[in-house]
């Protein structure tokens, strides 16, 4: 037959409800054997959007469709339905499915917690479904030591076999539907509001960065090494599955706290690590936001931060997405309780119930707290420890290779644009602004252009632009060292005065 070939049947039951743990649809023989096709991957049929796999059964009559409970349900088919079914050629390559994540639910909901291995239920899907057809959406059911278990089809991905067969390092591409392979990889995840737990099976803790983030998109220069210890110590254990991190028995870090002088990048550091991280939207919260004239109302807008990651995790446990709080200028809210003398006790009371949501009695593990400050003396001592703000990273101000990285960011555009003089190099800029922060080096190059800018005014005659003879030469960046000057460190020439009579070795 052709791959055209369509057939127009009515919808009614399987024969018997042992059919259903089969996943296929059936239909008489001789309508059967008129859609069979011989030397194929297999004998599908689409039904809607969905693509079954069909059999025949001598109790089906001719010109009906026999379709399971959960097919009917899924595919929005009535009994006794009118329906064009049509025979399925899939294509050659890039059908076969890499990876399939599913929702494992109980057919017949239960009250009670059972836990069932990944490995078992892979193993299931394998012995009954290889070689059917999975399209996103679609559910199916499947019997694991006498208990009907229902599936649900969240996402496939596609690869070509040639690769996965090789053991080459193939790309999998998202994809409405894939053809099951003994090489399937599968992902499981507990349907929501479901008493069942999957051991094993929370493989993707192995996604919690943002597929499209790299560090040159950032715009953070001269933090190589803060970045690599940081994600040494609050996210490699995130990457690796709960299992394994249950079995070494230990808990993911659920608070950085970064410290350093003004404009050396914490603030922007703190927004981009939460944009590469794959959960929710971060929470970005001013510290002096918290405090509210109302008794109690404080204390309610620390709980509300976190009202969402209690939820979840209540709900999916080790597998809720992770939930970053921000707190620019945490300094605000948890000073050294006892040090404020205003009479209310607000100050107090407030670092105490963000001790007890990052790490009380009813402690979350899907959340991240990202802490930064320019005065890490005054905070609270009790949330420095271990299991609180655990990580202090201090960023300081950036060495010469470091300046090299803020500058060639801060210039990128203006060297893009041909606006930038080839006489400038930004090597030599970096060795003159010893002592810069990141902000001050970005002031720099604002002064810089401010004087290319001022070679295109003519005070008489007003504005005379030629956009194409705009050019930030050395001799503005010169001239903006004369008058952008770091605030730390020491003047040179007024070190020398002081050192003129030389040292004496003591």
């Amino acid at each position: 037959m052709a791959s055209n070939t369509k057939l127009n049947v009515k919808v009614t039951k399987l024969p018997n409800d042992s059919l259903a743990l089969t996943n296929k649809v059936y239909l008489n023989p001789a309508e059967a054997r008129l859609l069979r096709r011989e030397n194929s991957l297999g004998n599908f049929i689409q039904v809607k959007e969905f693509v079954f796999t069909f059999d025949e059964h001598d109790k089906i009559e001719r010109g009906f469709l026999g379709c399971s409970s959960v097919h009917r349900r899924v595919a929005l088919l009535s009994l006794n339905e009118p329906l064009e079914v049509s025979l399925y050629s899939p294509p050659v390559e890039t059908i076969y499915l890499g990876t399939l994540t599913l929702e494992v639910d109980f057919l017949a909901k239960k009250k009670t917690n059972e836990e069932y291995k990944k490995e078992d239920l892979t193993n299931v899907i394998q012995r009954e479904f290889v070689n059917q057809f999975f399209t996103n959406e679609q559910k199916f059911v499947a019997d694991l030591n006498g208990t009907t278990l229902e599936f649900r089809v969240v996402s496939t991905e596609v690869v070509n076999l040639g690769s996965i067969t090789k053991g080459e390092g193939a790309t999998a591409i998202k994809a409405q539907r894939g053809l099951l392979h003994s090489n399937t990889q599968f992902i499981f995840k507990a349907a929501p509001n479901s008493s069942i737990k999957i051991l094993g099976g929370d493989n993707e803790s192995n996604t919690i960065f943002r597929p499209d983030w790299n560090f040159e998109s950032m715009g953070i220069g001269g933090l190589d090494k803060e970045f690599s210890d940081i994600f040494r110590r609050a996210f490699a254990s995130r990457i690796f599955p709960v299992s394994v991190v249950q079995k070494l028995g230990i808990s993911h870090v659920k608070g950085i706290l970064l410290y350093g002088p003004p404009g050396t990048g914490k603030t922007l550091m703190a927004r981009q690590i939460g944009k590469m991280l794959n959960g929710k939207e971060p929470k970005i919260v001013n510290g002096p936001e918290i405090l509210n004239k109302y008794v109690g109302q404080s204390e309610e807008n620390i709980r509300n931060l976190f009202k969402e990651a209690e939820l979840e995790y209540k709900e999916k446990g080790e597998s809720s997405s992770l939930h970053i709080v921000i707190f620019d200028e945490i300094d605000a809210i948890c000073k050294q309780r006892g040090s404020r003398n205003d009479g209310t006790g607000v100050a107090d009371t407030v670092v105490n119930q963000l001790l007890a949501k990052i790490d009380g009695v009813e402690a979350l593990n899907n959340i991240l707290i990202i802490g930064m400050t320019n005065r890490k003396d005054l905070i609270d001592e009790a949330l420095l420890r271990p299991g609180r703000l655990e990580v202090h990273m201090e960023i300081g101000l950036p060495d010469e290779k470091g300046r090299v990285q803020i500058f060639k960011i801060h210039t990128k555009k203006m060297k893009d644009s041909n606006f930038m003089g080839n006489d400038v190099d930004l090597v030599d800029l970096a060795s003159a602004t010893k002592n810069f922060s990141g902000a001050e080096i970005e002031g720099l190059v604002k002064s810089a252009t401010s004087f290319a800018f001022n070679r295109q005014i003519d005070a008489s005659n007003g504005l005379k632009l030629k956009e194409g003879e705009i050019k930030v030469m050395k001799k503005d960046f010169q001239c903006a060292l004369d008058e952008v000057k770091p605030s730390f460190g020491v003047d040179v020439d007024e070190f020398e005065n002081c050192i003129r009579n030389g040292i004496i070795s003591y």
